[in-house]
């Protein structure tokens, strides 16, 4: 077993190791085939495969560190960098592992729900071909059931720009990438989740194809997986979904049912909390609601806000989390922020009404902020008020967001009115 060591404030290292966990392979390499084996010889069982929630699959590198943003909107962010430091008691030495994700230069970094769409294609995955080729032929409805999406334009489209931000982002690992046939960490740089992806109509089912990177899948390929309750990560907010993917890698039972962490660590790297934000809003906001949620679920045992966090010093906590007896998806509740839904469909059927295209609208209301949206849209209405042929809806409002065109202060309050409501109601 390798400690985890933890900076003090003043940047040293202290003997004291945060936690002990031993990383274990969960499924081979053998189980893996004789799983493929299975599958092409009972194709028509696939159906009843994906309907089992409780066996869902996770690659074990990229549950340590994300790879996503912990919201929904990517705004103007390029990169992501993650970097932690490892006591190693052999050599004696503090060493610096770090995760750098770069977005697509057009689609920006992928989002909490890109990561929810990765979860998806693993589950889909695992009971489709066990993760014994790389290719994919995808029935995209199958996979909206599998994920409680609603089988809609949206979906398609959202599902869509996900898979091409899972083909563009770029994750670059520096002694951080765990090559599970050495069990050695390594340099892995600039790969992407998905090598490509290719979708039909909303209703070709059958010409939508994925394939999965090259190195991701050599790393499924070595067995470094592990399985998730699918079910029950289905029903959790975003930052308790990556704080369960995180401790369920490091939970062993019987033997290992018990994680402390240093909680600026835990926030900061491994569920992926902006830095900016205090430690003590981050344990009261992030961390707190994120365990009890686990606790709710069964997955974790219940603490006293004092139980689980302790302050060792003047602006270091520890976190504490105790695997739990009982945890299923039985008493999972899910998780929707109807006040969000509701305003992003209104968003959509507003840009809708104004001849934008279902892909571009979608691309809109997850990487533009609302008042640059309205501002766009109000400025678009008053050309096509004055009398203003827009014969591309897309482009025209593409390049209003870009140039940042305004209404006129003379423009119809009339005009503006609806516009309040919709966006108001949420």
């Amino acid at each position: 077993m390798r400690p985890v060591g933890r900076r003090n404030d003043a940047g040293s290292l202290n003997n004291r190791p945060d936690y002990y966990c031993t990383v274990r392979t969960k499924t081979t390499v053998g189980e893996v085939m004789k799983q493929a084996g299975s599958r092409r010889k009972n194709p028509g069982t696939f159906p009843e495969r994906l309907q089992n929630l409780t066996h869902g699959r996770d690659e074990m590198n990229l549950c340590e560190l994300p790879f996503a943003l912990l919201s929904e909107r990517n705004g103007s962010r390029k990169f992501l960098r993650f970097e932690i430091e490892d006591y190693d008691r052999e050599s004696r030495q503090t060493i610096s592992r770090t995760l750098t994700v770069k977005g697509d230069p057009e689609l920006g970094l992928p989002t909490a729900k890109d990561e929810e769409i990765y979860l998806g294609l693993m589950k889909y995955t695992s009971d489709y071909n066990g993760f014994a080729e790389a290719k994919v032929v995808l029935q995209r409805s199958a996979l909206f059931t599998l994920m409680g999406w609603p089988k809609s334009d949206w979906a398609y489209a959202r599902l869509t720009l996900g898979m091409q931000r899972l083909v563009g982002v770029r994750l670059s690992y520096q002694n951080m990438w765990r090559d599970n046939r050495d069990k050695q960490y390594r340099d892995q740089g600039a790969f992407g989740i998905l090598d490509s992806q290719q979708a039909g109509g909303s209703y070709a089912e059958h010409a939508s194809v994925f394939r999965w990177s090259q190195v991701l899948f050599q790393s499924f390929d070595s067995g470094y997986l592990k399985r998730i309750d699918f079910g029950l990560q289905r029903g959790l907010s975003t930052t308790a979904r990556r704080l369960y993917r995180y401790l369920d890698k490091h939970f062993h039972p019987p033997h290992h049912r018990s994680v402390t962490i240093d909680l600026a660590r835990l926030a900061y790297q491994h569920i992926g909390v902006s830095p900016g934000i205090e430690l003590d809003k981050v344990r009261k906001r992030y961390i707190a609601p994120a365990a009890e949620e686990l606790e709710q679920a069964g997955y974790l045992q219940r603490r006293d806000h004092d139980e689980r966090f302790a302050n060792i010093r003047r602006g270091v906590w520890t976190a504490t989390f105790d695997y739990g007896t009982s945890h299923g998806t039985s008493s999972i509740v899910e998780v929707t922020d109807d006040r969000a839904t509701a305003r992003i469909s209104s968003r959509l059927q507003s840009l809708s009404n104004r001849g934008v295209s279902t892909a571009l609208a979608v691309q809109l209301v997850d990487r533009i902020q609302d008042a640059d949206l309205v501002r766009a849209m109000r400025a678009m209405d008053e050309q096509r008020q004055r009398g203003v042929a827009i014969r591309s809806a897309d482009k025209w409002l593409a390049k209003a967001l870009e140039a940042g065109f305004q209404p006129s202060p003379e423009f119809s309050s009339s005009q503006r009115r609806p516009e309040r409501k919709i966006f108001r109601r949420g």
